[in-house]
């Protein structure tokens, strides 16, 4: 059972969400995890653009509801009120795959004040979560504040830093690694988002420049996917292409989204043996 944080320093798209849905789409179609995406982002509609596209008609049905609910503010009123237990997280998320394979937990705050709230509690949803879930991924919003990124990285196994494929932001992240408290002292792996496979700047050089062991990840730019994100077809995306053709010209995105989810397996098992 380990929690996951998809970072990123804030200043620059790295396709951190595509990031995540990409790998954590990928494991739930080929590994035998229990995962929860938790997006901590205040009323996105990236994951439900994803998986879901919700109907017009539906998204004003949620404006009027006023119970519990589901979703991020429903398991907050549930800490706050002290009636919570792990095995009741999965009835506030939304299912991708059957079984908890893959399950995605949303912000449905009806006003920024209440978001403002209950993100005070992300860490203990997160905390009890993972007692629950193999893998609980969270994409840590670029723009929540400073306290609450600090708490959800305390409460993580492993920091994903989603990095886009720039030169001066690369040089800027290296830097900032050698700092004593960088992101808390937390394990740490490097991955570049939204990958041009024709830049100069290729995973290789960044991986030699970055001095990483075993080699920063990369998510390639791949349209195809990129629409199945716009079109609620990211499941199917991944159950389709399982087993691919080399010849596809797809098969090096899906190959890179492999190894991407082999690094972080890999780097939980060596942090696991460490404690």
């Amino acid at each position: 059972m380990s929690v996951i944080t998809f970072w990123s320093n804030g200043k620059e798209e790295s396709g951190k969400s595509s990031a995540v849905s990409a790998v954590a789409t990928f494991m739930g179609v080929h590994h035998n995890y229990k995962i929860l995406v938790i997006d901590t982002k205040y009323k996105d509609t990236f994951y439900t653009d994803c998986y879901w596209r919700e109907t017009k008609k539906q998204a004003n049905a949620k404006k009027t509801f006023t119970g519990i609910g589901e979703g991020i503010s429903g398991l907050a009123r549930a800490v706050l009120s002290n009636k919570i237990s792990p095995e009741i997280v999965t009835n506030y998320t939304k299912i991708v795959f059957n079984d908890n394979r893959l399950e995605i937990l949303v912000d449905n705050s009806s006003m920024r004040d209440e978001f403002n709230t209950h993100k005070k509690v992300l860490k203990d949803i997160i905390k009890i979560a993972n007692r629950y879930y193999d893998l609980v991924i969270v994409d840590l919003d670029k723009d929540i504040d400073k306290e609450t990124e600090a708490d959800i990285i305390k409460v993580s196994d492993l920091v994903v830093a989603c990095l886009p494929q720039k030169l001066r932001t690369i040089n800027r992240y290296a830097k900032a690694k050698k700092e004593k408290d960088f992101l808390l002292n937390k394990p740490v792996m490097t991955l570049i988002g939204r990958y041009d496979e024709q830049s100069k700047y290729s995973q290789k050089i960044i991986t030699k420049f970055l001095k990483e062991k075993q080699g920063v990840a990369v998510i390639p730019y791949n349209t195809l996917f990129m629409e199945t994100c716009n079109e609620a077809k990211v499941d199917d995306f991944f159950m389709k292409y399982t087993n691919i053709n080399k010849k596809d010209k797809n098969s090096s995105f899906v190959a890179k989204v492999s190894e991407a989810a082999d690094k972080i397996i890999l780097k939980l098992q060596e942090i696991q043996m460490g404690k």
